[in-house]
């Protein structure tokens, strides 16, 4: 653990929402890990009692998607150090003790998810539920796993790369489904989602600029998400640096509290997820779980 390499690295959050008290305690104990880090919480108006040491800036509210914008066009005007590490109140460093400095060699990094852009001599296509795994041993297959953005790390020239090759350009396809009654609009791949966007649709020409991303077993050892059996059977999570997942939210700092939005009922219905809570458990956590669902009623 390196005190030297946290001085390079801004933790910061990025809320359009009013209540932004979760993402300044994800924001504190993250920087408590992490000493000499600079910490900032960009949202439309500080919590009373935002922490000392985590600076502010005040931003419109914004949706989910603008957020991605944000995230893509805007967040190197926010952030001075040479790296960002996103966090979330659904994400946050879990054991600094796991930081790597290998990790600053990377201009992103991210905890592997479901979804995958397979590229074969039939085409390029998307395997999801981390089935894309069965694909990497195939020589003539180029799989590049999405890397998770919610708890992620950016170099700057990262942040700043689409501005500064502004023939990357950000395409969104028509939507593979529309219906329903309301009618919604649905992509298989979630193109609409800046992580699918930067380490997936557009990794090819990021990297053709000298953008480089983390490997599959870095990038694992990094965070996690949601585990897979395909990718996660034997892996042990006590050696995790961070998570973020949005059925895990952070809702106290003393007591040290995570609520997980599955019941207790369902958890083993969510490949691995017992062994994750138990990881943090394990790192002095008290677990809350969201009610159970009511008895059906016929």
């Amino acid at each position: 653990m390196s005190g030297e390499a946290f001085r390079q690295i801004t933790l910061v959050s990025v809320t359009g929402l009013p209540d932004a008290r979760g993402a300044a305690m994800a924001l504190q104990l993250s920087q408590s890990q992490m000493p000499g880090t600079c910490a900032l919480l960009c949202s439309p108006q500080a919590p009373d009692d935002l922490a000392p040491g985590i600076g502010h800036v005040a931003i419109a509210p914004m949706n989910y998607h603008e957020y991605g914008w944000f995230m893509m066009f805007a967040l190197w005007r926010v952030v001075q150090t040479d790296f960002a590490l996103v966090v979330q109140d659904d994400g946050w460093v879990v054991n600094a003790a796991n930081w790597s400095d290998e990790f600053l060699g990377c201009d992103y990094i991210g905890a592997p998810i479901h979804l995958a852009k397979i590229d074969s001599p039939q085409g390029t296509f998307w395997r999801n539920s981390f089935d894309w795994a069965q694909e990497l041993h195939k020589t003539d297959h180029i799989v590049t796993p999405i890397q998770n953005g919610g708890f992620s790390l950016r170099s700057r020239r990262f942040m700043k790369a689409l501005v500064n090759h502004p023939h990357i350009r950000v395409e969104i396809p028509p939507p593979d489904v529309v219906e329903g009654d309301p009618l919604r609009m649905h992509w298989q791949h979630n193109a609409l989602l800046e992580d699918v966007q930067l380490s997936g649709v557009l990794r090819p020409t990021l990297e053709a600029v000298g953008m480089r991303f983390a490997p599959l077993e870095l990038a694992r050892s990094f965070a996690i998400e949601h585990a897979g059996p395909q990718l996660h059977h034997g892996y042990d999570a006590m050696q995790l640096f961070g998570h973020h997942a949005k059925v895990r939210q952070l809702v106290s700092l003393a007591p040290l509290t995570l609520r997980s939005l599955i019941p207790l009922s369902q958890l083993d219905s969510w490949y691995g997820e017992r062994e994750i809570l138990q990881m943090f458990e394990r790192n002095g956590y008290l677990i809350e779980f969201a009610p159970e669902p009511p008895p059906h009623q016929a």
